[in-house]
């Protein structure tokens, strides 16, 4: 197994000093699976204090020192790399399903491993010593199976989220879950209702934006996870199935097709529970529209400068979206009309009307909240036929629409 340099660099220093380290983890797993890591961490038996004097010349940062983390920066090749170093530790009585209550150091790896979530992420490695797996990590790496360390009740009651990031991790690598480990997360999938809806938010995004996002959502709901954290009935098979038909990485795309089948008002209560941005909630409820978009015509020209008007800024996602819901052959003839009128730079806002507010307003004396009406209005008829979007032609349009709201 290979390491970044820094990383080498890290563990001699602490090695040099007297003491054991190790790489931990993520990049473990992903290492033995030969992916890139995207970060590595490093556990070792120096304590907090002995972290610091050992890195006096490195900029350091104590990002949990009461738990034993220090965080190290690194520099390599012009880049900065933060190193997560933490103390061997046993964790101390769980209360609120989330955080233990105290932690003790231990100058042993086998301590440190045991506290961990999931086998595959219960492995250690360091040149002198090789790979330390005493749980069986490697063998369910190659089994493709997520399997929680020790007693799986034990792990979850311990920290809930753990329960969401099994499915996650079943998610990202395509891995099934092992049996008792479900079972146990279903028993208990109520302490969830413990945990900050931002972090639940937070592992449903990278579960719904991996290749696996089938598999875990059946498993949740079939183990009555899905139940505990949303207040809306479970999404059907046919919608788990639409959902691999978008593209990985973009969560917005299949959450939207996951609540298309509930109401508006089911839509935003549950995407407000989940406390996303407001851009995220935004897009998502839009997209969610388009299960319902008008039924397509022979006129695929209007209907693609309907759809411009509704999603152009999110057009690849909306394309996505549409694609999950509609026929191929419709499809296919309906994208080839988007991206031709799209070409056509056709007027789809009310700022690319040939006519703005100042020259409705001679028209509005009486009542100038008419303008901005109007204007609508107008935009509405230019979509339906680009060529009314010319100023003479559409004083006229607005001079008959401002007569009909006397």
């Amino acid at each position: 197994m290979k390491h970044p340099t820094y990383i080498k660099n890290c563990i001699e220093l602490l090695e040099q000093s007297g003491y054991s380290a190790y790489a931990v983890g993520g990049a473990v797993r992903d290492s033995l699976l030969g992916k890139e890591p995207f970060d590595w961490d490093v556990t070792t038996s120096a304590k907090p204090d002995e972290i610091l004097s050992v890195f006096a010349e490195f900029r350091t940062i104590p990002t949990g020192i009461k738990h034993g983390t220090i965080t190290v920066l690194f520099e390599e090749n012009g880049a900065r790399h933060p190193v997560e170093i933490t103390t061997f530790r046993v964790d101390g009585e769980y209360r609120d399903s989330r955080h233990p209550e105290s932690v003790s150091f231990s100058k042993n790896i086998q301590d440190d491993l045991s506290r961990r979530d999931f086998t595959v992420n219960a492995m250690a490695y360091n040149e002198k010593n090789g790979l330390v797996d005493i749980f069986g990590g490697q063998k369910d790496l190659e089994n493709k199976i997520i399997r929680a360390v020790g007693d799986p009740e034990t792990r979850f009651y311990e920290d809930a989220l753990r329960i969401l990031r099994a499915f996650r991790f079943s998610s990202q690598l395509e891995f099934e879950i092992e049996e008792n480990t479900l079972i146990a997360a279903q028993k208990c999938a109520p302490l969830l209702k413990n945990i900050a809806r931002e972090r639940i938010f937070a592992e449903m995004k990278r579960l719904l934006a991996s290749r696996g996002v089938a598999y875990s959502l059946k498993k949740m709901i079939e183990y009555n996870v899905w139940q505990e954290i949303f207040d809306i009935c479970a999404p059907t098979s046919e919608q788990i199935s639409l959902t691999e038909r978008v593209s990985d990485g973009n969560f917005a795309t299949r959450f939207a097709i996951l609540l298309s089948n509930y109401s508006e008002n089911e839509r935003e209560r549950t995407l407000n529970s989940l406390r996303p941005s407001n851009d995220e909630k935004r897009k998502v409820l839009r997209l969610c529209r388009l299960s319902s978009f008008p039924a397509l015509d022979s006129n695929f020209p209007k209907t693609a400068r309907h759809f411009l008007h509704l999603y152009d800024n999110i057009l690849h996602d909306a394309l996505e979206v549409l694609s999950a819901w509609t026929k191929n052959e419709d499809f296919a003839s309906l994208k080839e009309a988007i991206l031709n009128e799209q070409k056509q730079k056709r007027p789809l806002k009310i700022s690319d009307l040939a006519v703005n507010g100042e020259d409705l307003l001679p028209l509005c004396v009486e009542n100038r909240a008419l303008v901005g009406k109007t204007l609508n209005l107008l935009l509405e008829k230019v979509i339906e036929a680009p060529g009314l979007n010319e100023k003479p032609i559409l004083l006229e349009q607005a001079k008959e629409i401002i007569k009909n709201f006397k």
